[in-house]
Parts: structure tokens; C-alpha cells; sequence
């Protein structure tokens, strides 16, 4: 016998309701009752390096220095001097601190242009200094340095001699700057390295500068919800949860009326299975004004009556929530009365 699935209408719209609640919360949490402020700081970086190569005293060279962006003999460099110049401006007040210091560093680069080095080695040439600011729209650094080129240049040759690697070498003079600011209730976190790039163990050498930033204007943003909006969303959220509670709820309910009834229409079909031999479906309520009429309280009850009478026992469905069981002989009627509230 084909078997038909009987479909819980009530349930399937409360389960989909419910999964559209769920997707509509995620959406309004994530989009949804939005008013946003983009907070804005725009700041622009000026810097500069300037340097000056000493010679040693010479028979060919009568300055003491030569200017930058020319052509080096390396052999008669005795030192380099260094200028760093730093200067950032913003278009509201800042406060908070920044600091700054002077690295050296040497590498052993691979040669023909091959990525990666096989050595670097780092020296801070200045300590660290640590400057305060307070509602300031800018600040500056003026950083003098005298670089010792062949020390440096002494060190990569020893690396290539002692460890006989063909190498290119390079020293970066850094002027690293950090902050450490805040602005509008921003953090304006802006580091900067000034760079100048000299080849190392070369016989000529030209210098190259790299500033990171030269009056280039950038920004920084933030975007912020307002607190109006934080509580209109608070509040939709929580009428979504109640929602979202009374769905669940209603399920409860509903599989808990479910589980009621399949246990009654379980029960039932077990007795008519079980006991087939000795019951009889009836359409119709008997009479009882003329018998003496004994409520059982259970079905074993009313089997032990029958073991006794030795009648069939009638079965009459009142309604979906009601049934009995009657076993009758001439003057006596024993009725179990069998409700779904009793599976409750």
C-alpha cells in the first residue's frame, strides 16, 4: 500500500520565516541602517637629502669636496657628509610622539641583477631620538651625518676575499622616521625612511636617493557609524531576536502537538494490530442507560475483563482526540476511555 506523506504547511512557512529573519539580520548587521562618516586627514611629506663627498688630500683634486650627482673615485673618498631633510604638514592638528635615527646597512648582493643577497649587515650610526608634539599641524627633522664609506666598503671586500663569492655590493643610509600620533580620535601612523643607495667595491661609484615621499599629498580615513544609528540598529536587531523566538517557539509548540498525536494514532494502531482477533470496529456509540458501566483506567485493565467475559471488546473513535474501548456481556459494560491529552 502506497504510503502518503501528509506536509505540515504551518511548519514549512514558520521554517522558512525563520531562515529569512535570520538572513535579513545578518544583512542589516553587516549593511543595513548604516549612516556612515568618513573621517579624513590629509598630510604631505616634503624631504630631501642632500650629501657632499671629502676627498683625501690629493695631487689631482684641488676642492676638498665634490658636489652631489657626480661620478666618485672610491679610492679617494675619505668621508661622505649627509644631510636628511624631513618635513610633513597636516590639514588638522595632530598630537602625540615620533621619533627618529640613522641605519647603515650593507649587503652582498647576488650579481647580474639576481634576486637575493647572500649578506647583510646593519649599523645604527645615531641613537634614537624621541620628540613630543601637541596640536601641531606639522613637524620637521634636520639630520647631519658623517659616513665613514670605507669602513663599509673595507667590509664587503673582506666578505668576498675571506669567503671568495663574486658579489655587488650597496650601502643604504637610512634616516628612519616612526610616529606615533593621534588626530580626531584617529591614529596617524605614518613611518618614512629617507634612503641613500652607494655601491660598494667598485672603483667608481655614483650615488642614488630615494625619499619616499616628496610633496605628495595623501590621506588617511576612517569611517565611522554614529552612535544614533548604532542604536536604531540595536533596536531592530532585538525585534528581529523576539521574532526569530517566537518562530522557535511555535515549532516547539507544533512538534510537540505532533509528537502528542503520532503517539495516540500510535497507540491505537498497535492495540487494533495486536489485539485484531478480539476487537471490533463499530460506527456507532452504544446505549448505556441499561448497563451497569465500569471505567478502567487502562487497556491491560480491560484485557484482564476480557480474559474473564470472554466477548469482543468494540472500538469506537469518537473524534482526532478521543476513542474508546467497550467490552460488554448482558448487564455490565467496561469502558477505557483513551484521549490524546493523555500523551501529552
Amino acid at each position: 500500500m502506497e504510503t502518503k506523506v501528509k506536509i505540515n504547511y504551518t511548519k514549512v512557512v514558520l521554517v522558512i520565516l525563520f531562515i529569512l529573519v535570520i538572513i535579513l539580520n545578518v544583512v542589516m548587521y553587516k549593511k543595513g541602517f548604516y549612516k556612515t562618516n568618513v573621517e579624513t586627514i590629509m598630510y604631505k611629506e616634503n624631504n630631501s637629502i642632500h650629501y657632499k663627498v671629502y676627498y683625501k688630500k690629493n695631487d689631482f683634486y684641488e676642492t676638498k669636496f665634490i658636489e652631489e650627482d657626480k661620478t666618485y673615485i672610491t679610492s679617494l673618498i675619505n668621508y661622505i657628509k649627509v644631510s636628511y631633510n624631513y618635513n610633513i604638514q597636516f590639514d588638522s592638528v595632530v598630537s602625540g610622539s615620533y621619533k627618529y635615527y640613522v641605519l647603515a646597512t650593507v649587503e652582498a648582493n647576488k650579481p647580474n641583477n639576481e634576486v637575493g643577497n647572500y649578506w647583510t649587515k646593519n649599523y645604527k650610526l645615531t641613537d634614537e631620538k624621541k620628540i613630543s608634539i601637541d596640536k601641531s599641524t606639522e613637524y620637521s627633522i634636520n639630520q647631519d651625518i658623517k659616513i665613514d664609506y670605507n669602513k663599509y666598503n673595507n667590509a664587503l671586500n673582506e666578505f668576498k676575499s675571506t669567503l671568495g663569492i663574486a658579489t655587488s655590493g650597496v650601502l643604504k643610509v637610512y634616516l628612519v622616521v616612526e610616529s606615533d600620533l593621534t588626530s580626531k580620535g584617529m591614529k596617524v601612523d605614518i613611518p618614512s625612511s629617507l634612503v641613500l643607495r652607494m655601491p660598494l667595491s667598485e672603483k667608481t661609484i655614483e650615488a642614488t636617493i630615494d625619499t619616499s615621499a616628496k610633496n605628495n599629498i595623501k590621506e588617511i580615513t576612517r569611517i565611522v557609524e554614529t552612535s544614533a544609528q548604532k542604536s536604531k540598529k540595536l533596536i531592530a536587531l532585538g525585534i528581529s531576536f523576539i521574532i526569530e523566538l517566537t518562530i522557535l517557539i511555535a515549532l516547539t509548540l507544533i512538534n510537540r502537538k505532533n509528537r502528542m498525536a503520532n503517539a495516540f494514532e500510535n497507540t491505537i494502531n498497535k492495540y487494533l494490530d495486536t489485539y485484531d482477533s478480539i476487537i471490533v470496529n463499530i460506527d456507532k456509540f452504544p446505549t448505556l442507560s441499561n448497563y451497569n458501566v465500569i471505567e478502567v483506567s487502562s487497556f491491560d485493565e480491560l484485557l484482564d475483563a476480557h480474559s474473564e467475559v470472554r466477548m469482543p471488546i468494540n472500538f469506537y473513535k469518537y473524534n482526532s482526540r478521543t476513542c474508546y474501548f467497550i467490552l460488554m456481556n448482558d448487564k455490565t459494560i467496561w469502558k477505557y476511555t483513551m484521549r490524546k491529552s493523555d500523551f501529552d
